[in-house]
């Protein structure tokens, strides 16, 4: 080892004496998330459009996880819904916050309940979305929405039910096979937060 580092100062040395013409090397650093240059909106929806902008890759990822088999309820006691660290946006909220994401199949008597309020499209799974700040601290309610809002198309919003209570915030909203939202009566999800 030491021998190593008798080499490495012997190599140092003989760089700097070269001076100037001699470009220095910078330590590679590794690509940690970096929070990204924004500026906090005040509404959920201003918050989304600035997260479809910065947060692309993060949003792609939950996406995914969205339509992996991992994230569909098991009745199991050792499953556990895939959680995602989500980034902290500069000028943001100072909260680190994470997202449980959990799908559940649709049963007979919801798809029939979806139908008498009058929906065309036959519900396959009800999504649940969790935001939880790492830390116990309340959840900021704009951004949590707007991280939501980032998840379904914009003209669907009205089929996402936030059924929050505490300091974390809980959406849900059915989707069908294809994982576009249903719209559903919010009377469906009462009683919801007190069961999640």
């Amino acid at each position: 080892m030491q021998v190593v580092l008798e080499h490495v100062f012997a190599f140092v040395g003989a760089v700097s004496a070269l001076g100037s013409s001699v470009m220095a090397m910078h330590n590679v650093q590794k690509k940690f998330p970096q929070p990204t240059a924004m500026n906090l909106p005040q509404s959920a929806s201003e918050i989304a459009a600035d997260l479809l902008y910065h947060e692309y890759d993060t949003i792609n990822s939950i996406a995914a996880i969205m339509h992996h088999p991992r994230s569909l309820a098991r009745p199991t006691p050792t499953w556990r819904p895939p959680i995602k660290q989500l980034p902290t946006p500069a000028g943001g909220p100072s909260g680190e916050y994470c997202m449980s994401i959990t799908r559940h199949r649709v049963g007979a008597r919801v798809k029939a309940r979806v139908r008498g309020f009058g929906q065309d499209r036959i519900p396959a799974y009800l999504i649940t979305i969790r935001i939880t700040e790492n830390f116990g601290q309340p959840v900021e309610p704009a951004v949590a929405e707007g991280w939501v809002r980032t998840l379904v198309p914009a003209e669907m919003v009205g089929a996402v039910h936030e059924v929050s209570r505490g300091p974390n915030a809980t959406y849900v909203w059915l989707v069908d096979s294809s994982y576009q939202p249903v719209h559903s009566p919010e009377s469906l999800f009462a009683g919801f937060s007190q069961a999640a």
